[in-house]
């Protein structure tokens, strides 16, 4: 074993080698937080690979994220890279040519087995896989169209479109029919109505009882619907992500030879963060590879925080009676105990809050049904330091942990990672207010909320004005902003003057009963500023401005171009609005940032567009408007896109998003009653989205609502009590949540709370995951091990009222966008927070008084020669030295332009000019597309990248027909790629360059070849050597992904207007690559 783990840090401890070296039968593993798994999973499999007890290829990883997956594969594929070449003598299945581990997630697995098996219950290899937006469209359709009786219903549809797709993705979970959750939740009604006491009103028992009833009624209309979306998407031969794991897990129970085949193909399976698992994940891999199958399950059900998605604690604990040994008896249980991540101090505040949920296993709660060993330190585990504190305010607590992170700063590397981590996104505003007064620099980490950005909502607001003239208020948000900033009279004059045109519409419709009907009798805005007419003012209007006259006009004109534009497809309008109303160049002269950086909200707005456009079936602007809107309401505003984090900036994120990832120091802020541990405790007897628990798989493992009794009295008193029973059984999540957070920090840990929270009037108790932490901090044992106060004053030494409900925000309107709000205290004026306008003023001044003062003609010629001549010598510098850092990622075509013309490279970085895709690029794509199809794989491109990928005349304007032709005729389509449309990124010379690799074919002899297909005319000489770069980053890429040498690997140019391939045998190297970069 020694021989197959060589090469590691450290040896494994006795836990972890019974884990490594365990015989091929089912086996759970209990592994706490920063316990190791990764790298025991990892040992696992170099262990059988080394016994040749498997092969990598038959062994079967799977994870949540693609990002575990991803590191998981890398630990898996390095560690055989040292076997292989410590251990010659397994060259046969470590060779160059062999296959590696199949590292999946959860969903990508489950999507491979409906693709691959799917036919033989009737699903289609072709079906689509609808997003977001069309699982929207679509589900919205069935409730505009719904005939039902929804009498007792008095909510808004989007609420019923949300109900409905939740419904079914709760009914695919948890692999329920929807029509028998009709049946149980109508006969469930009728039982409840036939019993007495059913009339009255108000509140009181009567009360309650009717909006029972009414929730019942319209739960089982909900579930009708989703039967008719379910059959909507079968007529359209399309799944939603819930169905491919319900219908992977009906294969797996019905089919018998997909169990065979996946079971002979991987003999050994792995399944990572097993305790976050759902109904049909778990019936899925139990009737794949139960009955004695090597499958070895890791998790903590300490960290089991994903309730709310259908995961469950208990779940865990059901392994070893489900995936049972080949003799029948229960799966062998294993323990990692040893923490390598966390210092003392931190361990025994982990500990701390593990020990009331080991308490509740011992007492036989469902969700804790066994009780863990504790957290253990490593061997020469530090001290570590746990800080805890109270504050007055919220505000208060926000400045203490931003003086604290600079405090720590000042004495330690600026190399050490830092987090705070919040219970909930409200809680992010102080916090960034405090970090900003101190320059510090932060990342908001998985953020949603895109929508709510304000470049974006510049963008949506503008969309708006353009096709919707009922939008007055999105007009209002680009008047009254920081570019127009129209004055609250001349607004008031523009009302006027709306008021007027209808007037005058009424008056024409009367006058002649020919005039369309068609002017709504609400007063426009938008169309009173379409309509603007200064020689044709109204006496009774108030009189507009010179100045607010001008820019409306220039605001109308603006408009009226854009409108242009609205017939064109979305991304180009998108990217039309970005360039009309200045926001480049605003996002281009953002301080202290990159342009990349300063758009990166731009660019996920692009991709949520673009991911609109491959989705829906309506692709106009009042489709994608509508499904904005859908998703601002019922999604969080849309996901970010991630950023690359800043080097030494605080990662502010919520614990939810932290699991998984670590940090130096973290700051938990915000430890009060209602705010963490959260007060919300939903069921499904509220609301009308949520599958009866009754019916879900895991029904054992969650509080049970005892739906009898002799009268409805009755049932709405064991209603109130299965309440209670929900709230304590969320208290145990929010406790797991806290384990999570706490076990996150490596060294430091600060956890803090605030009497007040905002301006709120009520204080807030202590929360119980922080009164645990000061009574152990009280024990004297306490500061031998770092656990202790920072900050906790007396109870009397506390503000008895919100001293925040003294202050007032106060701001000019329309607001001054080099000033900030005034914040006033009781009498007292404080200046304006995150003002510009002194020091702009400032700056000005300056400037002003450096302007020379008159001079004679004499002496201006003299100024004008030496202004000639430093110009002169600026351009000569600029010849001689371009000081611009590249970014730290930049593409492959990047690279080839670097080649090409380095300065223009540089020019386009330091001053970024949009480009609008031309009609090569949109051929291009619209090529690219068609050979996905041909090799009948979904591919990654998306026919939105480049504005009119999808126009109807596509075909025609691309000449696509000769293209599809000449490769049908070529040496590639006879051939199966291994692999299509691979993203590829690798280092070199510090910058990591990305691209995508079009196809890779495997040769006989195990070699490689890649392809990239072209659809332009063929360079010749120099040109083609300049673009051969591109290959050359291809083969180095993919030799280092598959660790072999770049001799294995051949790149060619497909060119198929000319139906020839041209394959540049004299590529670059590595130095050569590199070369070309540092010489930027």
């Amino acid at each position: 074993m020694s021989e197959a783990l060589s090469g590691t840090a450290r040896q494994p401890t006795a836990e972890q080698r019974a884990i490594i070296e365990a015989s091929l039968d089912p086996m759970l593993v209990i592994a706490g937080a920063g316990s190791g798994k990764t790298t025991t999973m990892a040992d696992r499999v170099v262990h059988l690979v080394a016994n040749r007890l498997a092969k990598p290829e038959e062994i079967l990883g799977v994870t949540f994220t693609r990002k575990a997956a991803g590191e998981l594969a890398a630990k898996i594929r390095a560690k055989l890279r040292i076997l292989g070449q410590q251990n010659p003598e397994l060259s046969d299945v470590l060779g160059p040519d062999s296959l590696e581990a199949e590292i999946s997630t959860y969903h990508s697995y489950a999507s491979g087995i409906v693709s691959d098996y799917g036919l033989r219950i009737g699903v289609e290899r072709d079906a689509t896989v609808l997003g977001q937006a069309q699982c929207w469209q679509l589900a919205s359709k069935i409730v505009e169209a719904y005939d039902g009786d929804l009498s007792r219903y008095s909510g808004a549809s989007s609420t019923l479109v949300q109900a409905v797709i939740s419904l079914a993705s709760e009914c695919a979970e948890h692999l329920q029919n929807p029509r028998d959750v009709e049946t149980w939740l109508a006969a469930l009604r009728d039982e409840f109505e036939a019993l007495p006491l059913n009339t009255g009103k108000g509140r009181g028992p009567a009360g309650k009882a009717l909006e029972l009833a009414d929730r019942l009624d319209i739960r089982a209309h909900v579930a009708q619907m989703v039967q008719q979306y379910q059959l909507a998407k079968s007529q359209r031969n399309a799944l939603d992500y819930g169905d491919l794991v319900a219908l992977a897990a009906k294969l797996a129970l019905n089919v018998p030879e997909v169990a065979e085949q996946e079971r002979l193909k991987h003999r050994v399976v792995l399944l990572d963060e097993f305790q976050d698992t759902s109904h049909a994940q778990l019936t899925l891999f139990a009737a794949l590879f139960g009955a004695g199958h090597p499958v070895t399950a890791v998790g903590d059900p300490h960290q089991s925080i994903y309730g709310f998605r259908g995961a469950s604690a208990g779940q865990l604990f059901r392994f070893p009676g489900i995936f049972r040994r080949a003799d029948g008896q229960p799966a062998e249980t294993a323990a990692l105990t040893v923490a390598w991540r966390n210092s003392l101090s931190i361990l025994e505040s982990a500990n701390a809050m593990s020990s009331e949920l080991n308490r509740r296993a011992e007492q036989g709660h469902a969700e804790s049904s066994t009780q863990l060993s504790p957290l253990q330190p490593r061997p020469g585990a530090p001290r570590g330091e746990v800080e805890l504190s109270r504050f007055g305010t919220e505000n208060e607590e926000a400045q203490a942990v931003a003086d604290r992170i600079l405090a720590r700063r000042s004495v330690r590397s600026q190399d050490v990672s830092v987090a705070i981590l919040c219970r909930r996104r409200t809680q992010f505003q102080a916090l960034q207010t405090a970090l900003e007064a101190q320059n510090i620099d932060y990342e908001i980490v998985g953020l949603s909320g895109l929508l709510a950005t304000p470049e974006v909502i510049d963008v949506v607001s503008t969309l708006r004005v353009l096709v919707d003239p009922t939008r007055s208020d999105a007009l209002m948000r680009l008047m009254t902003g920081a570019r127009w900033r129209i004055g609250s009279k001349d607004l008031m004059a523009l009302a006027d003057w709306s008021k007027f045109l209808v007037a005058s519409a009424k008056r024409a419709r009367k006058a002649s009963p020919t005039v369309i009907d068609d002017v709504a009798e609400a007063a426009s805005l938008i169309e009173a500023i379409d309509a603007l007419d200064a020689d044709y003012w109204p006496d009774s209007a108030r009189e507009l401005s010179a100045t607010g006259l001008q820019r409306l006009l220039a605001l109308r004109d603006e408009l009226r171009t854009l409108r242009r534009f609205v017939g064109d497809d979305l991304l180009s309008l998108i990217s039309e609005v970005e360039r009309t109303i200045l926001l480049d160049i605003e996002l281009a002269a953002k301080p202290g940032i990159s342009y990349h950086r300063a758009r990166h909200h731009l660019d996920a707005f692009q991709d949520a567009a673009s991911s609109f456009l491959q989705s829906a079936e309506r692709v106009d602007v009042l489709a994608f408007l509508a499904w904005l809107s859908a998703a601002d309401g019922e999604e969080g505003g849309l996901e970010m896109l991630p950023v690359e984090p800043k080097s030494g900036a605080v990662q502010l994120l919520t614990v939810h998003a932290a699991k998984g990832l670590e940090w130096d120091e973290v700051y938990v802020p915000g430890l009060a009653t209602k705010s963490f541990p959260s007060d919300r405790a939903d069921h499904w007897g509220t609301g009308n989205r949520a599958l009866p628990w009754p019916l879900r798989g895991d029904r054992a493992d969650l509080p049970e609502w005892k739906l009898q009794g002799e009268d409805q009295r009755t049932w709405i008193g064991e209603l109130a009590e299965f309440t209670e029973s929900v709230k304590d059984h969320a208290l145990q999540e929010e406790r797991r949540l806290a384990y999570v957070a706490y076990t996150r920090a490596r060294s430091f840990l600060a956890v803090s709370t605030s009497k007040f929270a905002g301006t709120s009037v009520r204080a807030k108790e202590i929360s119980p995951f922080l009164t645990e932490l000061v009574d152990v901090a009280e024990q004297e044992s306490a500061a031998s091990y770092g656990l202790g106060f920072r900050h906790w004053p007396a109870e009397q030494h506390l503000p008895e009222e919100n001293p925040e409900r003294e202050a007032v925000i106060r701001a000019q309107w329309p607001f001054d966008p080099l000033a900030g709000p005034y914040l006033k205290i009781g009498e007292k004026v404080v200046e304006p927070l995150g003002s510009r306008r002194a020091a702009l003023l400032s700056a000005a001044q300056r400037v002003q008084a450096a302007r020379p003062s008159e001079l004679s003609l004499p002496e201006l010629s003299a100024r004008w020669g030496i202004e000639a001549k430093r110009l002169l010598e600026q351009r000569t510098v600029r010849k001689q030295v371009i000081d611009v850092e590249l970014p730290t990622h930049i593409s492959a075509s990047t690279l080839v332009e670097l080649r090409v013309n380095p300065a223009a490279v540089v020019a386009q970085i330091r001053r970024p000019v949009p480009r609008k895709p031309g009609l090569a690029a949109r051929k291009g794509t619209a090529f690219h597309a068609w050979v996905e199809s041909y090799f009948g794989r979904a591919g990654q491109l998306d026919l939105g990248e480049f504005p009119g990928a999808a126009d109807d005349f596509v075909e025609d304007a691309y000449q696509l027909e000769q293209l599809r032709e000449n490769f049908e005729a070529s040496e590639w389509a006879a051939k199966q790629p291994s692999e299509i449309e691979v993203p590829i990124e690798t280092k070199i010379a510090g910058v990591v360059v990305r691209g995508r690799i079009d196809a890779v074919f495997q040769d006989a002899d195990g070699g490689w070849e890649l392809v990239d297909w072209k659809t332009g005319q063929l360079p010749k000489g120099k040109e083609l050597g300049d673009r051969s770069v591109q290959l050359a980053l291809y083969r180095l890429g993919w030799a280092r992904l598959k660790g072999i040498a770049v001799e294995k690997v051949r790149a060619a140019f497909y060119y198929a207007a000319r139906n020839q391939t041209e394959r540049v045998l004299d590529l670059a190297g590595e130095q050569e690559l590199e070369s070309i970069i540092s010489q930027a």
